[in-house]
């Protein structure tokens, strides 16, 4: 895996130098390591200030105030580039989650995670290209925010954006945007249908089993991923019941988790009360 984020982070420098040399005349506000909806890498993208910088007649060249922090109408994209050495290595990355992880690898949802996730991995080799850029390469990055990119989950875009930068105007406008996607995100995962309370109340159940076994939990977890009813449940419960499953994916136990984290991660559907009045009941 080693090998894997070394790489990863001489392609980081290599693709923001390039577009950096190409736009830091436009000024450079934000700069984002892009993942797709499955968690893996997709781009790396920046965003600058003369995107703005509006013609009447053609608006639709420009970027929006709006959508300042909307990644889909950013402009400037590594892939976009012939020269981008991402593209490659997403697939070389990719191909390298799928031998570690039969179910997929671990998707997060949470604000707090287990460690040494490959998101948290990933975050680290981010910042360690931010770091070389500005210590090999001489370059001033203090006005530009980074951040990972992860649909759907402005959670874990405001964790990595505190990680990488340090506090200024800019960073605090980003995590406002981001608050407001997160409490759109909060309203769509509390919208459940019976068949998703069903799939909760199945998941409640497996928790109160004496004694606690995450690899037993795991394995009864992945039996409903096989359920004729699964893909149509709520996508957030999806993403939570596909990372519980992963949980057997190392054998070491690195990816486990306690009762009491599956738990937490199940009020997020509840309304901050419990699905199942019996559960709040077991003694831990």
């Amino acid at each position: 895996m080693l090998d894997y984020l070394e790489h990863l982070q001489q392609m980081l420098v290599k693709d923001f130098y390039q577009l950096y040399d190409r736009y830091q005349d436009d000024e450079i506000y934000a700069c984002s390591l892009v993942f797709d909806k499955f968690l893996l890498l997709d781009d790396l993208a920046i965003s600058t200030e003369r995107s703005f910088f509006q013609d009447p007649e053609v608006p639709q060249q420009y970027l929006a105030e709006q959508d300042r922090w909307n990644l889909q109408k950013w402009r400037y994209k590594s892939h976009s580039s012939s020269q981008s050495k991402l593209v490659p290595f997403k697939t070389l990355l990719a191909e390298y989650f799928k031998t570690q992880h039969s179910f997929g690898h671990p998707v997060l949802a949470q604000q707090k995670q287990i460690p040494a996730t490959h998101l948290d991995l990933l975050l680290e080799t981010f910042k360690q290209a931010k770091r070389k850029l500005s210590e090999a390469y001489g370059l001033d990055l203090d006005s530009i925010i980074f951040f990972l990119s992860v649909p759907a989950q402005p959670e874990c875009e405001c964790q990595s954006a505190l990680e990488l930068n340090s506090d200024s105007r800019l960073l605090q406008d980003f995590l406002a945007s981001r608050q407001t996607l997160s409490q759109s995100t909060v309203n769509k995962r509390l919208k459940l249908s019976q068949s998703d309370k069903d799939i909760l109340i199945d998941l409640e159940q497996m928790l109160t089993i004496e004694p606690y076994d995450y690899l037993q939990v795991a394995q009864d977890t992945y039996l409903l991923t096989l359920e004729s009813y699964f893909i149509d449940s709520n996508i957030y419960i999806q993403k939570l019941i596909q990372h519980i499953a992963a949980m057997a994916a190392e054998p070491d136990g690195s990816c486990g988790l306690s009762r009491e984290e599956i738990m937490q991660r199940l009020q997020q559907f509840s309304a901050n009360s419990p699905l199942s009045p019996d559960l709040s009941s077991i003694h831990r």
